[in-house]
């Protein structure tokens, strides 16, 4: 397996077990999600990875997991590792479930010395009642064109987030989305001044406490 154009998804990635064990620690840890909205830009909550490892066993676990990164490390074709404990989207879940929210276009941009790959697991992808996905959609920018990334509940996205512009649409009504987001970097040292930029980013989906992470 590869990337093609930097991007590859991999359906039904989990045994049915093991994706309800992670909608149950989500479940579980909804309360210590964080709530922030950028007019123009981002709607939604985020449990970060400082809280995920107080509250998700089963989660971290994967995310540190040989297994995960060893099949990471074979698609992007060279050796990664799990980015830093201090980066709290280093592991994070991403929480869409009011109408509106939505992430708009943009890239996940690199702050540190190798390449750095955006790894998402969709947990739920749901209306409410009606028995189908919900209406937003994960959409990448392409020359002429944006192309719809299918993300039913456990499908796995692989991507090099500096080379792939993409966004989420807005939700509709009685909808959810539930993302496990993780990052993954074959060289994850940084300098003082990436860092920062990291934090500042960062203040997108934890608020000003990112800033002393």
């Amino acid at each position: 397996m590869r990337l093609i154009d930097n991007l590859i998804a991999l359906p039904k990635f989990l045994s049915p077990e093991r994706l309800q064990c992670f909608r149950t620690e989500v479940s579980n840890c909804r309360s210590s999600a964080d709530r922030v909205h950028i007019p123009g830009h981002k709607r939604g909550e985020t449990i970060s990875y400082k809280r995920l490892r107080l509250h998700t066993k089963e989660i971290v676990a994967f995310y540190q997991s040989s297994e995960l990164r060893g099949l990471i490390s074979e698609i992007a074709g060279l050796e990664v590792k799990p980015t830093p404990l201090r980066d709290q989207s280093s592991c994070s879940v991403l929480i869409y479930d009011r109408p509106g929210d939505h992430i708009g276009w943009h890239y996940d941009y690199n702050f540190y010395n190798g390449r750095h790959f955006t790894v998402l697991l969709s947990l739920v992808n749901e209306h409410l009642f009606d028995q189908c996905l919900s209406s937003a959609k994960l959409l990448v920018k392409k020359p002429a064109r944006h192309e719809e990334i299918p993300t039913p509940a456990n499908t796995l996205v692989m991507f090099e987030g500096v080379r792939v512009c993409h966004q989420v649409t807005p939700l509709g009504e009685c909808e959810r989305r539930i993302i496990l987001s993780m990052t993954f970097c074959a060289d994850p040292t940084t300098t003082p001044l990436r860092d920062l930029e990291r934090r500042i980013k960062d203040t997108a989906y934890f608020g000003l406490r990112a800033l002393t992470t």
